[in-house]
């Protein structure tokens, strides 16, 4: 079983924490220049980096504006591309139908998302990773996993096109993070410069 998220007082069934999961972080920071909350679930309350965790990210507004869920394992096969953006389209509507309507289809693209197990081997997160502009000139995303099993969504990402990367924060990745910190080195392009 998992625990359901809400957004806005509205249930997200494709979003979910798995049972047994407590929050190991819950700290203000900012996205785009705008105040957000960055709450990181685990098995544990002692953060494990690279570890299996779910990370949500919070607007000002109480709007989800990341959602990472690094500790699906699953055997189901991945849906077929048309399925996957289906569940995209679906998922932004739900979460919020009226910055849906501001969205336009760019392209599925199939990635491999990554976590490490307890027994330190990586464990590999296939997805089809659906992709969208908004008019209001970000990039949106959902990443769709095994099962149609939701493991990103992603949205008002902004570009850098002078610097060839993303140029909104990535609080949800451990590798942005810790080069945030000054404990690890900085991302590669198309990664935000931590």
């Amino acid at each position: 079983m998992a625990t359901t998220i809400d957004v806005l007082g509205i249930a997200q069934p494709r979003l979910r924490l798995p049972d047994g999961y407590v929050l190991a972080a819950d700290d203000t920071r900012t996205r785009n220049g705008e105040p957000v909350q960055v709450e990181r679930y685990q098995q544990t309350p002692a953060i494990n980096w690279f570890g299996p965790h779910i990370t949500l990210v919070w607007g000002s507004d109480g709007r989800l504006v990341s959602f990472n869920d690094f500790s699906v394992t699953s055997q189901k096969p991945l849906p077929k591309p048309a399925e996957a953006r289906q569940i995209a389209v679906n998922t932004f509507q739900t979460l919020d139908a009226t910055y849906a309507a501001g969205l336009q289809y760019m392209r599925t693209d199939h990635l491999v998302r990554q976590f490490m197990n307890a027994k330190g081997t990586m464990v590999d997160i296939p997805v089809w990773w659906v992709k969208f502009a908004h008019v209001n000139g970000s990039y949106n995303w959902v990443s769709v996993g095994a099962g149609g099993q939701i493991v990103e969504v992603e949205r008002e990402s902004l570009w850098s096109y002078t610097g060839s990367r993303r140029a909104t924060e990535e609080w949800n990745y451990d590798d942005w993070v810790l080069a945030r910190m000054g404990q690890g080195p900085q991302p590669s392009a198309p990664a935000a410069l931590a």
